[in-house]
Order: C-alpha cells, then structure tokens, then sequence
C-alpha cells in the first residue's frame, strides 16, 4: 500500500473512530447503557468505512472542492479571504465547501482566526490524485506517439 493511501485509510479511520466516540458518549447519555458501540460487528464497521470512503472520494471528486484542497494542501494555512481569490469561489459557496472537506475530515478550520488548513488525509488524497494525474497524462502521450515503421 503506497503511504498515500496509508495516510488516507488511517486518518479516515481515525475520523469515523471520533464519530463512533460521540454516538457512544450520546448513547450513555440518553440511554445510560453505552450498548450501541459495543453493538457494533465487523460488517458495521466496514459499510461504515465503505460509506466514508465514498462520500470522502465524492466530495474530492468535485472540481472546486478538490481545487480547494489542492490548494489548501500547498500551504501551510490559509485565511477564507485568501482563498477565496485564489480558487475564485464567492464567500458562501466557498464557506460551503470548507464545511463539507471539514465533515469528511479532509480539512480542518479554526473559526477564531479564520483559518483553513488541509489535514494530513487532505494532502494524501491531493497527493494521489495529482500523481494519478500525472501517471496518467504520461501513459496518455506514450499512447498518443506516432508508431514508426
């Protein structure tokens, strides 16, 4: 497994571990019982990696969204206002976006300062895609040359 993908699974994982610790603190609250996570079987616990996945892929996969994150990836952290000149979404939609990169775990924002930083599944995911991209532009162009006789 490249460290990419790696860096993805474990930082997706760690992301539906975060969720399943809120449901259980909620479960224990309303319920008193906490019987809902330990509940949870295998098959569980890999649709809900599955389903992650796919909405993680499907907001990435949205060429604003993943202009966002290429972005944010470069750089350290970035204010809305920066951002919002450099992939030239207005202050609504942009705000839109960043909410659903922060919900999948791809992003994080600190509201205080008002700034956007991608995390580490952010970068790997930027990451793989842009080398997919280039793989695939290479193997395009050897594709594409003449064939000589």
């Amino acid at each position: 497994m490249s460290q990419g993908l790696a860096d993805l699974s474990t930082a997706l994982a760690l992301r539906l571990r975060d969720l399943a610790r809120s449901l259980d603190r909620l479960d224990r609250l309303e319920s008193g019982t906490g019987e809902w996570l330990a509940s949870q079987q295998a098959e569980d616990l890999a649709a809900a990696a599955q389903a992650m996945t796919l909405r993680t892929l499907r907001l990435a996969a949205d060429s604003d969204n993943y202009a966002l994150l290429n972005r944010l990836a470069g750089a350290a952290s970035m204010s809305t206002a920066e951002l919002e000149l450099a992939v030239g979404l207005g202050r609504l939609a942009l705000v839109e976006r960043i909410n659903d990169l922060v919900q999948v775990g791809l992003a994080s924002r600190n509201v205080d300062t008002d700034q956007v930083q991608a995390t580490q599944a952010g970068a790997a995911l930027a990451g793989l895609v842009s080398a997919i991209s280039r793989t695939t532009a290479e193997r395009l162009a050897e594709a594409l040359r003449p064939v000589t006789r």
